[in-house]
């Protein structure tokens, strides 16, 4: 059972419905009967947590205790809860607050968008919190489903995606900035280079989930020393000097050699 109506519930509901028998639950019972009609999946109510073997919490970090708490008293014996959180210290425990002590726990984050096409071959950090027995099966479910895991634990993850996505997506906002206020918005499309380009798509996915990328910002603990890093390296390379282009040619190589992604065209 999917808890959310949200558009990862919706893409979540896909990636498990060729594995699993799917159902989708809300407080508004209207809405999940929609989107699972929609989807080609089931429907349930919220109370009928207790007929389900995974409940997953779709929904934002700052509800989950909520969400958690209208499943917990449901819940079967030996059920395992997901969340899908992006942030998870300072959230993970007050799941675990309210859980009945026989469930098993497993957050997991999703490291793609809503937007993305096809999910096969994506990754997704499974991190145990309760239970070896329910990361056994999470990790049967992420990986039957075509999906990539990484397991992990509540701390690394933070301390990771803090430099992985809020330094990464800061860079992004400050840049949208500059290009708003430091200059005439209407010269953009006139001036656009490829790369440019490429920076404006990436920012207009960024608009649509502009609430999951304000909540990275300002939940994740780790995220200030995050930006001072980010901003500490902006500062060298305005008044960059021998040793410091060095080291920026040695950090470029090191990345590119990564092949995480296909080749692209040459920036110009």
């Amino acid at each position: 059972m999917i808890l959310g109506t949200g558009r990862m519930a919706k893409l979540l509901a896909k990636a498990f419905r060729g594995v699993a028998e799917v159902f989708l639950a809300s407080p508004t019972q209207s809405e999940a009967k929609k989107l699972a009609k929609r989807l080609g999946v089931e429907w349930a109510r919220v109370e009928d947590a207790g007929d389900h073997d995974f409940v997953v919490l779709a929904v934002p970090p700052l509800r989950l205790k909520e969400a958690a708490s209208s499943i917990a008293c449901h819940l079967k014996p030996r059920a395992v809860v997901m969340d899908i959180s992006s942030v998870k210290k300072g959230f993970v425990e007050k799941v675990l607050e309210v859980l009945p002590s026989n469930a098993g726990y497993v957050s997991l984050h999703p490291l793609f968008g809503p937007s993305v096409r096809r999910i096969e071959g994506e990754t997704v950090v499974v991190i145990p919190v309760r239970g070896e027995w329910a990361l056994i099966k999470a990790l049967e479910l992420v990986k039957g489903s075509g999906l990539r895991a990484v397991v992990s634990s509540v701390e690394e993850h933070d301390r990771v995606m803090s430099i992985i996505q809020v330094a990464h997506h800061l860079s992004y906002l400050a840049y949208a900035l500059t290009l708003t206020e430091a200059m005439d918005p209407q010269l953009i499309e006139g001036y656009a280079t490829r790369s440019l380009r490429a920076t404006l798509r990436m920012l207009k996915r960024m608009s649509k989930n502009f609430g999951v990328v304000r909540e990275i910002q300002e939940l994740n603990v780790y995220g200030r020393a995050a930006k001072v890093h980010l901003l500490e390296s902006l500062k060298k390379l305005i008044e960059a000097d021998e040793d410091t282009w060095s080291k920026v040619k040695t950090s470029l190589e090191s990345l590119a050699s990564l092949r995480l992604c296909r080749a692209s065209e040459p920036l110009r």
